[in-house]
């Protein structure tokens, strides 16, 4: 398989084992910073386990920063999670794209396209409505630290493609260790249930262990927009989950602001898969004039 069709696959694949979070995260009795911390620790050591052999530690700024960023969009995920809707918590997530098309072209030399922006402007408008919903405070921390936590996962994505040349599993890892470092002072305020435990160990392991593992992999090897917008079944499948174990379902306004940034996302990679159809199309015929 061409390379960089196996790295869309594992990048469609993180997205997949990220999918379960949500669900999780809601069953898991223990507070936010409990939970991200746990996971977090739990993911660093199945990440450095798996990719062992792609593991190269370095300490660069690039590094340290991407690290500083996957760390905080952990903690950040889990409190929107646990204080608004997963389909909430999830489709801000992925307004990190509009953060990563400003910040791409000017830090990565990777060009945003006009039709970028057309998309873009939607996965906006999608998120504006979110707010139109009657929200307790509660819920409005929660989409607040949604948003915020979506600057952290775009200074993620930006920051390890800077490092791709070197290990993008090393901060990623790094990161998740940042994360359970800021948490520890809550993880051990309530000891965990066996039900804890068993959601805990799932967080750890599938959901970011696993997920991050892959996507390490992909994100070395497509643009850093694209690394935002491939995975972008996460949000369709991640409230599933958490509907059918929980019967939770997002207020009306944040359900269509969730059909309109959905809708931008897979506009995108419709067109992005349709370009990348086109150039195959006219390489292949020179190629033939060539060998010709």
């Amino acid at each position: 398989m061409p390379e960089n069709r196996l790295a869309v696959l594992s990048l469609v694949c993180a997205a997949v084992f990220w999918s379960t979070s949500g669900v999780l995260i809601k069953l898991v009795a223990l507070s936010p910073l409990a939970i991200a911390g746990w996971r977090s620790l739990i993911a660093g050591m199945v990440i450095l386990l798996l990719c062992r052999r792609a593991m190269h530690i370095s300490w660069n700024r690039d590094v340290l920063i991407a690290a500083a960023c996957t760390g905080l969009f952990c903690i950040s995920f889990v409190i929107a999670t646990k204080f608004t809707t997963a389909a909430n918590a999830i489709v801000l997530q992925y307004s990190a794209s509009a953060y990563v098309a400003i910040l791409a072209p000017r830090m990565l030399s990777e060009p945003t396209r006009r039709q970028d922006w057309y998309f873009l402007s939607l996965v906006v408008a999608g998120i504006a409505l979110f707010f139109l919903d009657s929200l307790s405070l509660r819920g409005l921390l929660g989409i607040l630290t949604g948003a915020v936590g979506a600057l952290f996962w775009a200074g993620a994505m930006i920051y390890l493609r800077k490092a791709r040349h070197g290990s993008t599993a090393w901060p990623i890892a790094l990161g998740n260790f940042m994360a359970a470092g800021l948490c520890l002072p809550f993880m051990f305020r309530q000891m965990p249930t066996a039900t804890d435990t068993l959601g805990l160990v799932g967080l750890g392991v599938v959901s970011l262990g696993i997920g991050h593992a892959l996507f390490s992999y992909g994100i070395k090897r497509v643009r850093a927009l694209e690394s935002v917008l491939i995975p972008s079944i996460e949000p369709l499948i991640n409230p599933m989950w958490v509907f059918l174990a929980t019967g939770e379902a997002p207020g009306t306004w944040a359900f269509i602001g969730g059909t309109l940034v959905l809708a931008a996302v897979t506009m995108r990679g419709l067109a992005m898969a349709g370009a990348g159809r086109a150039t195959l199309a006219t390489v292949k015929p020179s190629l033939s004039a060539q060998g010709g």
